[in-house]
């Protein structure tokens, strides 16, 4: 082991890695499975999103409807619910975002409900559906049965459309045929990978986020990644959970002091578990890493799964996210008569101040107890930190991939599932 305790890794190994990384990054062709690391870089393809996002995204626009699951939205909602918070829903400002995500019959009524309810002109919404292969059950589904009812209301709703997905795939070529727009979603970059494409950035255009400030984000941690190699942020994140693997945990938490990031804490959830939960080496032995990623809300999920993370010290590590200076200044203070007393050292404190010491706190706790840990410290939840955020855990990622010899870029056991669905609602029997 080094010094600080990290084990001494095989360098030219790394070293290999890291000039792949650099090549994936300046590759428009994108050929290599790291191709993800391309998109912040290529302005032609952000430039089609925002020529698009321009067209549609008019004075009258209230609505996006973000029709897609897995990487194809969780991207998009995780930095949308990030700049927007957590009330979008009771505060005025417009267009606001809807996700339509899993078939609940009760999700896609109540979407139905509110936007034949509040839309009265079809250029007060954007219709996105974002299916990576181009047949996703859900995704597939749940277009079909709110893009029909909402056309019983406006009639066609083609110039409304947008369709997100692999040139080459089906929903592509139904696109055509129907006259949406469309954008495509490089076909070396998997869904959990492709939130600076188009299906993560359109959406985000529209509802006005800037996207050069997402890219500038990214850029600066895949030039860290691959400037500084095995001193960069992303190769010492990647170590550090050998590290604590080693040590026993099995649990790697992703703990968001901001409950507006708690769809990113599920964006890094899918990330995680599709890249690295795999059963066989890339030599074709079985694995031997145990890894479950979770997500928790600070200081939420203190009162509900901290007794077993201080009980069993070992079993998980945990990331804690911060940003550095509140999303929004508030001038409140605890300085009631009634309440405030109840607590020392409340009164006259802000809740910024409060939420500071308990993250303190659990810091203090974490070392005497011998829990391991990493602090990610953002400047802001602006949409550089975000996106730098979002890269940085991409490029940990696949590092730790890696250095555990999987393939971070497929996902052959998801494909289990889908088979049989699609066999059943075929009728056919096993």
């Amino acid at each position: 082991m080094n010094e600080d305790g990290r084990n001494v890794i095989d360098t030219t190994h790394v070293t290999g890695y890291v000039a792949t990384m650099r090549l994936a990054m300046s590759d428009s062709a994108y050929s290599l499975p790291e191709a993800s690391l391309r998109l912040p870089f290529d302005e032609a393809l952000l430039k089609k999103s925002q020529t698009l996002a321009t067209k549609l995204a008019g004075p009258k626009l209230m609505y996006i409807l973000d029709i897609g699951i897995g990487g194809s939205n969780l991207g998009a909602k995780a930095l949308y619910e990030a700049t927007a918070g957590t009330m979008d829903a009771h505060t005025p400002f417009a267009p606001k975002m809807l996700f339509a995500d899993t078939c609940s019959p009760e999700l896609l009524a109540d979407i139905t409900e509110l936007l034949l309810s509040e839309v009265s002109d079809k250029e007060e919404i954007i219709i996105i559906v974002a299916s990576k292969s181009g047949a996703t059950t859900e995704t597939i589904t749940n277009a079909s049965v709110l893009v029909s009812a909402l056309e019983q209301k406006f009639g066609s709703l083609a110039d409304r459309i947008v369709c997100i997905t692999d040139q080459n795939s089906a929903l592509w070529g139904v696109g055509e045929k129907q006259k949406y727009h469309l954008l495509p979603v490089p076909k070396m970059v998997g869904g959990r990978f492709s939130v600076f494409s188009p299906a993560g950035v359109f959406p985000l255009l529209c509802a006005g986020i800037e996207g050069e400030a997402l890219m500038r984000g990214a850029q600066a941690i895949i030039h860290d990644a691959v400037e500084r190699g095995t001193e960069s942020d992303s190769f010492k994140a990647a170590q550090d959970i050998i590290l604590w693997h080693e040590r026993g945990a099995v649990v790697f938490d992703f703990f968001v002091f901001h409950p507006e990031l708690e769809s990113v804490g599920k964006w890094y959830r899918q990330l995680f578990a599709e890249s690295i939960g795999k059963g066989k080496t890339l030599e074709g032995a079985p694995t031997t890493h145990r890894m479950v990623p979770t997500v928790s809300i600070g200081s939420t999920d203190l009162h509900s799964v901290e007794q077993m993370h201080l009980a069993q010290p070992s079993i998980a590590a945990r990331f804690l996210v911060r940003a550095h200076a509140p999303h929004w200044e508030h001038q409140f203070l605890a300085e009631d008569k009634v309440f405030a007393p109840l607590v020392p050292g409340v009164s006259r404190r802000a809740p910024c101040e409060i939420l500071d010491a308990i993250y303190k706190g659990v810091i203090e706790t974490y070392r005497v107890r011998g829990v391991s840990h990493g602090e990610v410290t953002l400047t802001d939840l602006d949409p550089e930190s975000l996106g730098a955020l979002l890269q940085f855990m991409m490029c940990t990622t696949m590092h730790l991939a890696n250095l555990l010899h999987v393939n971070a870029f497929d996902q052959p056991n998801v494909e289990a599932y889908k088979d049989a669905t699609r066999r059943i609602l075929g009728g056919k029997t096993n």
